[in-house]
């Protein structure tokens, strides 16, 4: 009977050790596959300064596009720290920075994409696209300009509310 509980115990040990071992190791495949994948959606610029402002703008981009005023805040920060040890200026961003709500933001998110579009098209990307998107609804029907790493629409000036409404203008290699 004692060597029938040893035996068990041993056998549930070893399985519990083994479904440890390949979960971690399932995680760290997910972890490295998943970083895989952002790596290669997001444009790579030669210049490491520009990089760092791109990864700043999309950062805001994606706040406005989930409709977060909190990490729009901070994304406002980043980018314009990230433009100043660039050395870059970009028109709208002080409307962007004394913003206080997301609405207020996305009216100078399009100058400030317009901006930034010109300085990316005379930087040099060593990899990925850069897609220039525009939504004729946007701003009280003048339309609205964005960035992003990906073809697909995913709306800063409507959010949730028309995610999808938008076309890609032009990609920038």
């Amino acid at each position: 009977m004692k060597s029938r509980q040893l035996i068990l115990g041993l056998s549930l040990s070893t399985l519990c050790y083994t479904a440890n071992v390949n979960a971690k190791d399932f995680i760290a495949k997910k972890v490295t596959t998943t970083k895989q994948v952002l790596d290669l959606e997001n444009p790579v610029f030669a210049d490491a300064k520009i990089n760092s402002v791109y990864q700043h703008y999309i950062h805001l981009k994606t706040a406005l596009v989930n409709n977060d005023l909190t990490e729009a805040e901070n994304g406002t920060e980043m980018l314009n720290k990230a433009l100043k040890v660039a050395g870059l200026t970009l028109k709208g961003m002080d409307a962007m920075i004394e913003a206080k709500e997301v609405k207020t933001k996305r009216a100078a998110f399009d100058i400030l994409s317009l901006g930034l579009t010109d300085i990316l098209k005379n930087s040099k990307i060593e990899s990925g696209v850069v897609y220039k998107q525009f939504c004729p609804m946007a701003n009280n029907g003048k339309g609205g300009n964005w960035l992003a790493s990906e073809a697909k629409i995913q709306n800063p000036y409507y959010g949730k509310n028309m995610m999808g409404c938008g076309s890609v203008k032009e990609e920038i290699k």
